[in-house]
């Protein structure tokens, strides 16, 4: 039997009650940047990793949300957390006049002022332009407005979908080429995402509205919470936090009947009409997937999304990210950017001011170690592709596989299924490493227009062969040039 929310228990004891919400249909908008104002309560940290800010729970910040929560008037009900980002929470709840299962995104305070992505899934929705790619691209089922101690917040309701995960290479390739053509149609209705990632790339479910608050419990599991603590003094009407945190749900358990074979690109937040760009002190960047031109010049325009798309697409068939960012600094990156693709042109290569540490001016790797580790090496685009597979654990995987029927961190499969998930250790053939590379030295290029548009994209052949005869587990790689975390980690501290 499932606890009532109002007797669900947090991490660190004791009982969260439900709160009240009032709430009333209206229309209003979410803006671009959050403006900084200090606390008014200084919070512990939480004993979760995995959530929101909580020093923003404050006038003009989050949204104080307890699972069992109602909104419009008691139409969508709160039953788990999706997800968060810096302007928003997500949460799974239940339409109870259509009872499906909906997505409920809640804007910060500040930023429904003017909200965007409001604006901008507006514009789509009323686009004359339809084409099967809109199929790729988030609805909005609803939108309201809500009133509560931290001021007034836009609300999204759109369709509830899962997290995607690195697929078998056809099913890779099918996901890429519908990613692509969900970018086309932003772009040809004059509109760019600007925050192009994995984490904005959902699957769609299907089967799923009939799943009782007892199902959805079965297969998400129990909210993980952690009750929200003062340095001093006790929470109260006075403090605009909610009484507990939430961690975001655990997709692992869903069944492979629930999962279908397409897309869903979504968190239009950072999105912008490309005719008015935002001006440079409004640019906000992921760095893993950032174009040169966008880290250097604050410069967004259509080919910053198409860098971005590139980096998305390695990542969604490699499994890894491209340019990865263990400690988050830009360094970092561009280190690797510039390992993969070669020195950057001027005036970026003088705007670096890391660079001497890594390279001479002529851009090759200086011959220095830290703790028996290159601090730079040589490691272009073709032999990052050839790479991918090389740093799973094949033993721990196999031996789980073994023991377990499933491979960690994937959905459990019933066996006429396991074809849709890409197994631990799996290598791409060397015709797909050719293919894939042209592809990507194509689209990731250090000139914006010399970067490939979708279109030119599309139409490329590594789309539509089949490369799955020729792919490998375990193949050897005595040339690869893998670093381990850890190791990472050493030379960035």
């Amino acid at each position: 039997m499932i606890p009532k929310p109002s007797t669900l228990t947090c991490k660190a004891g004791g009982i969260c009650p439900r709160r009240s919400v009032s709430s009333f249909i209206s229309l209003q908008s979410c803006s671009r940047v959050m403006t900084t104002r200090p606390p008014a309560f200084v919070f512990q940290p939480s004993a979760l990793d995995n959530i929101e800010q909580i020093d923003n729970c404050r006038s003009g910040g989050f949204h104080p949300v307890s699972i069992g929560d109602s909104f419009s008037r008691g139409r969508y009900r709160v039953l788990h957390k999706l997800g968060f980002g810096g302007f928003t929470t997500v949460w799974l709840a239940r339409d109870e006049q259509s009872h499906r299962l909906v997505s409920l995104k809640i804007v910060t305070a500040e930023a429904s002022n003017t909200c965007n992505e409001l604006r901008i899934l507006q514009h789509l929705n009323n686009s004359t332009k339809f084409r099967p790619a809109c199929d790729h691209i988030l609805s909005l089922l609803n939108n309201f407005t809500i009133e509560g101690p931290n001021g007034f917040h836009a609300c999204l309701v759109s369709p509830f979908a899962a997290g995607s995960r690195r697929s078998r290479g056809a099913l890779a390739r099918k996901f890429a080429r519908q990613l692509t053509h969900a970018v086309g149609y932003l772009h040809d209705s004059g509109v760019a995402h600007g925050d192009l990632n994995t984490s904005n790339i959902l699957i769609q479910l299907w089967n799923v509205d009939s799943w009782s608050d007892k199902v959805v419990y079965e297969r998400l599991g129990f909210p993980v919470m952690d009750k929200v603590l003062l340095w001093s003094g006790e929470l109260n009407n006075s403090v605009s936090a909610p009484e507990y945190l939430v961690e975001p749900a655990n997709f692992s358990n869903i069944e492979y009947n629930c999962i279908t074979k397409k897309v869903l690109l979504v968190d239009f937040g950072q999105s912008f009409m490309l005719k008015t760009p935002p001006p440079p002190n409004e640019v906000g960047f992921t760095m893993s997937y950032c174009a040169p031109e966008v880290y250097f010049e604050r410069r967004m325009s259509v080919w910053s999304d198409i860098w971005a798309l590139g980096c998305t697409i390695f990542e969604m068939r490699a499994g890894r990210q491209l340019f990865e960012s263990f400690l988050g600094g830009p360094h970092e990156v561009l280190l690797q950017i510039v390992q993969i693709l070669g020195k950057l042109p001027e005036p970026w290569w003088s705007s670096w001011d890391k660079r001497h540490v890594y390279f001479d001016e002529d851009g090759k790797p200086k011959k220095y170690r830290l703790n028996n580790i290159d601090l730079s090496a040589d490691h272009p685009l073709i032999q990052q592709i050839r790479d991918i597979g090389a740093a799973d654990n094949e033993a721990v995987a196999n031996e789980v596989a073994v023991e377990t029927n499933i491979l960690p961190g994937y959905v459990r499969a019933e066996p006429e299924t396991e074809s849709i998930f890409e197994p631990m250790g799996m290598r791409l053939s060397e015709t797909e490493v050719r293919g894939f590379g042209d592809l990507l030295q194509n689209v990731i290029r250090y000139n914006p227009e010399e970067r490939l548009e979708t279109k030119g994209i599309l139409e490329h052949s590594w789309f539509t062969t089949s490369f799955e005869d020729s792919s490998t587990i375990g193949r050897s790689c005595i040339d690869c040039n893998v670093w381990p975390v850890k190791d990472r980690a050493q030379i960035f501290n």
